[in-house]
């Protein structure tokens, strides 16, 4: 990695394509949740059902996170990253064509399958193009991708699903993310391996420091609730709100706020983080503030202005929690322990939002998943904690990643 910044030819094009990929990846993430009352109205979805929809979405990542690395330096980060974009169409469309449960279950893991191959490959494929101070703003651009993608969703498929029906915003996506696989392919190039490049070695993932498997546990599942814990409220937020009166749209619109301002509080943490000198502060605050602004939607306090500030608390700790392994664990041990993060946060998404419906339908009450979103955040402050005392504890002498 060279200190000053590189970029392939025309960046604005690769970044163009690749940003594309993670929008479309957000645009995916939110069907089901956006699309919940006409699901349930239609094909007659229990929120048990739905619960278990939005988190089928990631449960790939469970068993591809580890194994990532070694997909791609076999085929390649463009091969495998276009790849899932046309596995994230395909399942777009069958749950477009989907008569029942077990259709949709199939549509999602499809495209989900797509969605964690296009995430590694085309988050390492930035970092290989662009070097130096290049490339952080790269990273950057096509991570807030994402989020656009969700609040966008958020927003426009409940209005598209009550004026043309539920499977239009699902054709629309079909085409889009079409069109996102079409930009990789045209504009986008495999770089170069270095001449030393080797396949790695599938038992090389399994040998890991004591030390760097414990903070890769600690940390991953509090990433796990604390990611979860937005995702709920995002997800079954609407059905509260229109319980207290709100339309369809201003439920959707109300809710989606986390997201949006969420692309203020990702660049706020981490400056803050960066000037304060804690990413452990910028964490527990963050959790701590996220628990407190649900459990105030949750009564009722004036729940639009309290998504703002939440959007803000929520997206605060993101680039502090990606770096604390950066920070901590050997050079060699990063691999692995990335995985095992990933692992981690991958089955927090499936189980919590498919326990989150589950409640909604053992309690009647849609408040019950959003008390859970609290105690998740909760949980993740409390992770946090353990964390850094493991990391004095196992190594006093080494660096506590404050």
């Amino acid at each position: 990695m060279t200190g000053r910044g590189t970029a392939p030819p025309r960046p604005a094009r690769v970044l163009l394509a690749l940003s594309s990929g993670r929008f479309c990846m957000g645009l995916q993430l939110q069907t089901i949740a956006s699309l919940t009352p006409f699901l349930m109205a239609d094909l007659g979805f229990s929120y048990s059902q739905i619960g278990l929809l939005i988190g089928l979405f990631l449960a790939p990542g469970v068993l591809l996170a580890l194994p990532g690395s070694v997909l791609i330096a076999r085929f390649g980060h463009l091969g495998i990253g276009v790849t899932g974009v046309v596995l994230m169409a395909a399942g777009s469309l069958w749950l477009a064509l989907a008569d029942g449960f077990a259709g949709a279950m199939a549509a999602r893991l499809v495209s989900g399958t797509g969605a964690i191959l296009m995430n590694i490959a085309f988050l390492r494929l930035v970092a290989r193009l662009f070097e130096g101070k290049a490339m952080n703003s790269a990273i950057s651009i096509v991570m807030s991708a994402w989020p656009v993608g969700l609040g966008l969703a958020a927003v426009s498929y409940p209005l598209l699903a009550e004026t043309a029906g539920w499977r239009q915003p699902l054709w629309i996506l079909t085409a889009v993310t079409v069109g996102a696989a079409v930009l990789g392919l045209a504009f986008v190039r495999e770089p170069a391996r270095p001449a030393t490049a080797a396949v790695p070695r599938p038992s090389s993932l399994f040998r890991l420091d004591a030390r760097s498997r414990w903070l890769s546990f600690t940390l991953g599942a509090a990433f796990a609730c604390f990611t979860a814990g937005g995702i709920l409220f995002l997800s079954f937020a609407p059905p509260l709100l229109i319980e207290r009166g709100m339309t369809l749209a201003g439920a959707s619109a109300a809710t989606s706020l986390i997201v949006w301002l969420g692309l203020v509080g990702t660049p706020l943490g981490g400056w803050a983080a960066d000037r304060l000198g804690s990413a452990r502060g910028v964490i527990l605050g963050g959790s701590l503030a996220s628990a407190l602004l649900v459990a105030g939607v949750l009564l009722d306090l004036a729940p639009t202005v309290l998504t703002l500030l939440l959007g803000i608390a929520w997206g605060a700790p993101a680039a502090p929690f990606s770096g604390l392994l950066q920070r901590t664990l050997p050079e060699a041990d990063l691999g692995t322990g990335y995985g095992i993060y990933f692992t981690l946060f991958y089955a927090g998404f499936f189980a919590f939002p498919a326990m989150g419906g589950w409640l909604v339908d053992a309690t009647g009450s849609a408040a019950a998943p959003l008390w859970l979103a609290v105690a998740l955040l909760l949980a993740s402050a409390a992770l946090i904690l353990v964390f850094y005392a493991l990391a004095r504890a196992l190594r006093p002498d080494a660096d506590a990643a404050d």
